[in-house]
């Protein structure tokens, strides 16, 4: 079945091909629909559980969440739903935030961590774009909203190319939009959150963190600042790419994603020295 009853939520998630479990958890406003365009591409190498977050699509709050933390909380209560004890975890935006908060408070259970045009620390800019987000949320129809989201999130390029297809992105979105209370509660959660910083002496899972070079949303200095505090961490820009490198470069973010959750050593990832530490290499720009 699509949906499981879980403590906070009925959660609904759609499970996908064969191999080690691979979670994916999607960003701000939007549903586990994000996934498709490389879904099949993954599900060739991964049992991937793509999920609705708590309050999002077709997933049923039995109580708002509060804190990251609660995100983080039913997707652990989802693996042991499935009596997985540990799984790679893939999050993009504010999915991203969220799978490093279930890294850092239930370490265990992930294996190898994906963290895409996310951040763990708001900075001045951060802060006004998320004001501005706030603003337009409150203050005009939800097509406004999704069109200032596509907007800044997609690269120039991509754009002046993809027209078409950023129109009808739009549309979908107002089509099932889980309307502006909903977002802006995902909003709060994010204003309300600690930094996401582990403690140097802790090592935590292998992580790839990914960021489109022309992303206006979280720009990708922030998303290198976050893998320079995080121990044994790799680093990977995105040439052309904006907010969602999945969507606009598909052709070398997902195998590169791929990869990295397949291979325990590969060239240039991060690895164990005797004492236990990682030791951090930073991957080259395809």
């Amino acid at each position: 079945m699509p949906w499981t009853n879980l403590t906070d939520v009925r959660c609904y998630h759609e499970a996908l091909g064969a191999g080690e479990p691979l979670i994916l958890i999607p960003g701000l406003g939007v549903d586990c629909r994000l996934w498709d365009p490389v879904l099949p591409e993954l599900a060739e190498h991964f049992s991937v559980i793509a999920v609705d977050n708590r309050g999002m699509g077709r997933s049923e709050a039995h109580r708002k969440p509060q804190r990251l933390a609660d995100y983080a909380a039913d997707l652990v209560e989802l693996l042991d739903h499935f009596q997985i004890d540990k799984a790679h975890v893939l999050g993009l935006s504010l999915g991203g935030m969220i799978a490093r908060r279930m890294a850092i408070d239930h370490p265990s259970r992930v294996n190898r961590l994906v963290l895409c045009s996310c951040t763990d620390r708001f900075t001045p800019y951060l802060r006004q774009i998320t004001m501005l987000l706030v603003s337009v949320l409150r203050k005009m129809p939800t097509e406004a909203f999704n069109r200032t989201i596509e907007l800044l999130g997609t690269s120039p390029a991509f754009y002046d190319a993809n027209a078409e297809l950023i129109e009808r992105r739009v549309a979908e979105k107002c089509d099932f939009s889980p309307g502006a209370r909903a977002i802006g509660q995902q909003l709060r959660c994010v204003a309300c959150e600690d930094a996401l910083a582990d403690p140097r002496d802790v090592v935590g899972p292998p992580t790839l963190v990914v960021a489109g070079e022309h992303d206006s949303l979280i720009p990708a200095i922030y998303a290198k600042a976050m893998a320079d505090r995080i121990p044994g961490s790799e680093f990977w820009l995105v040439p052309g790419a904006g907010h969602n490198p999945l969507l606009e470069r598909p052709d070398v973010t997902c195998p590169t994603i791929v990869n990295f959750l397949k291979q325990d050593e590969t060239p240039g990832a991060a690895s164990r020295d005797a004492a236990g530490r990682y030791e951090r290499r930073t991957m080259a720009t395809h």
